[in-house]
């Protein structure tokens, strides 16, 4: 099954964007059913265009909504930009 990606704000450096996964994963014990996994990725996205290609580079089905999303510049150049 497809794993999403969901963009939160960090725990650990407040104001900074990171990204949590979630994928159905099928167990079978005492008959069949789905589980939920989930991880949270303490990693920093600097722009939209990080995101995708987070999203790609491992096949995950980026979710682009949220406040999370729309604080984000479009590429590392506005994120560079805004620094300045």
């Amino acid at each position: 099954m497809a794993t999403s990606m969901h963009l939160v704000w960090s725990s650990a450096a407040p104001g900074s964007v990171v990204y949590e996964t979630h994928a159905i994963e099928v167990v079978e014990e005492g008959g069949v059913h789905g589980e939920v996994v989930s991880e949270r990725h303490e990693v920093t996205v600097r722009s939209r265009a990080h995101a995708e290609e987070i999203a790609s580079e491992h096949d995950y089905e980026l979710y682009r909504d949220g406040p999370e999303w729309e604080s984000l510049p479009e590429d590392a150049a506005g994120a560079e930009d805004a620094e300045a």
